[in-house]
Parts: C-alpha cells; structure tokens; sequence
C-alpha cells in the first residue's frame, strides 16, 4: 500500500533497497506548533497547556504519522505567522511562510496549514489587509506581502524545490470564525481553492475543527488526523 502511495503521489516507486516508509514536513502557523516539536527550534509555539495538550501525541500531525506509519521529517510551524510577508519588517513579516518554506528537509509528503493569520491581518489604521491579485510569476516584493500572490509564489517554489514531493493545504472552513467578515473568509477559501487547483494542489477541507481559545484542542487534533486520513483513503 505505502509503494502504491509513493508511485501516485510522488511519481516514483522506491527501490527494494530502500525503505518504505514515507516521510512527511509540516508547514505551519499555532495550529501545528507544540512547544519542544518544532525546527528549527526558535520557531515561536503556541502554549497548548492552556487548552490540555501537552504531549506531541496529542497533535494531528502525531496522531496521523500513528495512523499511516509515517514518519515526520520536520515541524516547521511558528505560533502567529501568516502565508505572506504583510508588514515584512514587522518580527511576524520576517517568519512568513515563504520565509521559512527553504527548510522543510526532504519529504514524500508536505502539508501546509495556515492562511488563518493572514485572514485577521489588519492595517494600522484598522482597515482590513488586501488579499491582492492572481500573480503567477514575477512577483515583487510589494506583491508578496499579500495572500494570494504569496501562496502563489510558495507553491512555484515548493514545487521547484520538491519536484516529487504531493503537497496538501488544510484549510480550516470556518478560517477567523466571530473575528472576521463572513464575505472575507469565503474569499480566503475561494482564493486557496482557485491558486491550489492552479498548481495541481490537493486541498483537504477541515468543517468541524473543535476549538478552545480558537486553537484546536484534543478533539479538534484529533478530528484534523481523521479527516486527512479519510481524505487520503478516498484519493489514493
């Protein structure tokens, strides 16, 4: 089963000599970062205590790498960076996305959550951040400080970087719940959508993520595992 995987996912079998096991990198923001889990390990995590996670096992990228006998090459989330380099001098600017996407080691497998900090980002004067245009090249460094060039641009380069590699986003579908406009959030969702089939990205919808302090708990780790794995059962 894991050699169907690698040859539908990766567009190679390994070879006898080799082992089977598939390896897989986190691309995060707080959702995915467990202080002690992340790398490198000054990346900034989110205090889980708080909500009653306080062992690696109780996260969902733990939990799946349970469920598939996968094994994670590297965590690398930071507690409230968002996709794109939004107010780039600011100390969440310099730890984007597309900052941090050159060190995610050398997996079969890459998923990338986040989008949700960059949904809440607002200007100084209050206004809401725009998500900017379809850019699918020759990106400036203005263009990249909004969502939809950023993701764009973070995919070309992930691709370019990890040619065999299957990239997921998980999308949380109730993304900024109670803090932002419900018109926004769907952009955000039809924006990831639209740039992810783009770039022949799978997206794994995440409907019922149970949260405390707006963060997903025991239950809401566990509920992301079980849905990728369903997700990944129906596909491959």
């Amino acid at each position: 089963m894991l050699l169907a995987f690698a040859a539908l996912t990766t567009g190679c079998v390994k070879t006898p000599d080799e082992p089977e096991t598939i390896t897989f990198s986190v691309l995060g923001d707080s959702y995915s970062a467990l202080e002690g889990t992340l790398d490198p390990e000054t990346n900034d995590a989110y205090h889980y205590d708080a909500i009653g996670i306080t062992e690696p096992e109780q996260m969902w990228w733990n939990i799946l790498a349970r469920k598939k006998g996968w094994v994670l090459d590297k965590n690398n989330s930071f507690s409230g960076s968002l996709v794109c380099n939004y107010n780039y001098v600011n100390y969440y600017g310099k730890h984007s996305f597309i900052r941090r996407m050159d060190n995610l080691g050398q997996p079969d497998v890459i998923f990338i959550f986040g989008a949700t900090n960059d949904a809440c980002a607002h200007n100084a004067d209050g206004t809401i951040v725009s998500l900017g245009d379809y850019i699918y090249s020759g990106w400036t460094e203005e263009q990249l400080c909004s969502f939809r060039p950023a993701l764009a641009y973070l995919y070309d380069n992930l691709k370019r970087q990890h040619p065999n590699a299957k990239l997921y986003f998980l999308i949380d579908m109730h993304l900024g719940s109670g803090s932002i406009p419900v018109e926004r959030r769907d952009a955000f969702i039809e924006s990831i959508h639209h740039i992810s089939s783009h770039y022949g990205v799978d997206c794994i919808d995440l409907h019922d993520i149970h949260k405390d302090q707006w963060h997903p708990d025991v239950k809401g780790q566990q509920y992301i595992a079980n849905t990728i794995v369903e997700y990944l059962a129906a596909t491959v």
